[in-house]
């Protein structure tokens, strides 16, 4: 083997690397070779294809290997965190987490980048056993924002694990930085715990960790998806006071919160306050106002606002992608009190839109 790990010479490198990836001997059919030869030299295959950035031959190497080494398993989580191979970085890091020796020879390098493949990959129990296998003094804020952000993309999310490992933060004196609470905002959502999301908002403030566009509108889609609407538009307020301006996406997760709540008027006021911010308006916020009108208990202020709506639309000479569902809303929500809207408003608002706004009765 030469210095770079890319077998004996005369073989020349493309051979040696085919018969490595494959774990076998060129024209054997037996069992690889690996498992039954162990030499220095075959010790140092694995490491050297490592540093040569041969991810997919590191990686047969390790995985032909009958015995594994601490080093060997060192090596197989940096290559399948770096190739993205999430069935061998969830494999190998199970492998080095279970053992004490295997798990010091992992550099801080390989655990980011282990973790951050886990992050990706919403392996939060892989990502947990991870972190807790480590001794205290190694759990970097940096890990326990990629086990959190972990718990956020797994599905279900696992709120209830993310909160916990925030709690182990705070008692291990361990930073948490603003990413990270966003990341725990988000994780709150699939919390069972009602409170979770004000318990951070609470601590960010206590900690003095400024909220930015990112945390107000994560927090607003918890509580929007939660139904506690009053607690979205005092944090509207609290954002404008901030000076923080607002995006599409907080208009959209407020409206959604307003049609969750059934409150037409709300809706409506947030359309014209996106409106009148410079912010354009798209499917979901029309989509959502509409859906707010049609549950609005009061059928009258639903359909007349309703209304309002489609003026809103048809000023806004929008590309709607979603076209049918929003004029089924629409109609539905009209239909709910017809003598609610003006005749002549109705028709004009169909004609620019090209839809057919009001259920026609068909004579025979």
């Amino acid at each position: 083997f030469d210095r770079a790990g890319h077998g004996p010479r005369q073989a020349g490198r493309r051979g040696c690397r085919r018969r490595f990836a494959r774990g076998r001997v060129q024209g054997a059919g037996g069992p690889p070779f690996f498992s039954i030869v162990r030499s220095p030299r075959l010790t140092a295959l694995a490491p050297a294809l490592l540093r040569a950035r041969k991810d997919a031959e590191c990686l047969a190497a390790v995985g032909a290997l009958s015995a594994r080494t601490a080093s060997d398993v060192r090596c197989g989580v940096a290559a399948a965190a770096r190739s993205r191979d999430d069935a061998q970085l969830r494999a190998y890091v199970a492998e080095a987490a279970a053992d004490e020796d295997t798990l010091k020879t992992l550099d801080d390098a390989s655990l980011k980048a282990a973790m951050r493949g886990l992050a990706k990959k919403g392996d939060h129990r892989t990502a947990y056993s991870l972190l807790d296998a480590l001794p205290a003094e190694r759990r970097s804020p940096l890990l326990y924002h990629g086990a959190i952000t972990a718990c956020g993309r797994s599905r279900p999310i696992k709120g209830r694990t993310a909160m916990l490992l925030w709690r182990r933060m705070k008692e291990e004196n361990v930073t948490v930085p603003r990413a990270t609470y966003n990341a725990l905002l988000h994780a709150a959502q699939g919390s069972l715990t009602e409170n979770a999301t004000s318990a951070l908002l609470a601590a960010m403030d206590r900690d003095g960790v400024a909220l930015n566009v990112v945390s107000y509108n994560v927090a607003l889609n918890s509580l929007a998806k939660q139904g506690r609407f009053s607690e979205v538009l005092s944090l509207l307020e609290a954002m404008e006071s901030a000076s923080i301006k607002p995006t599409e996406v907080t208009f959209g997760t407020a409206i959604n919160g307003a049609a969750r709540a059934n409150n037409s008027a709300a809706a409506v006021a947030l359309l014209g306050a996106q409106t009148s911010v410079g912010l354009p308006l798209g499917d979901p916020a029309f989509a959502s106002a509409l859906e707010a009108c049609l549950n609005d208990p009061d059928t009258a202020a639903g359909a007349s606002r309703a209304a309002e709506v489609l003026d809103a639309l048809a000023a806004a000479d929008v590309s709607l992608k979603r076209r049918e569902r929003v004029e089924e809303l629409a109609r539905a929500a009209i239909s709910r009190n017809r003598a609610a809207v003006d005749d002549d408003r109705l028709k004009r608002d169909e004609d620019i839109l090209g839809m057919v706004l009001q259920n026609r009765r068909v004579e025979v």
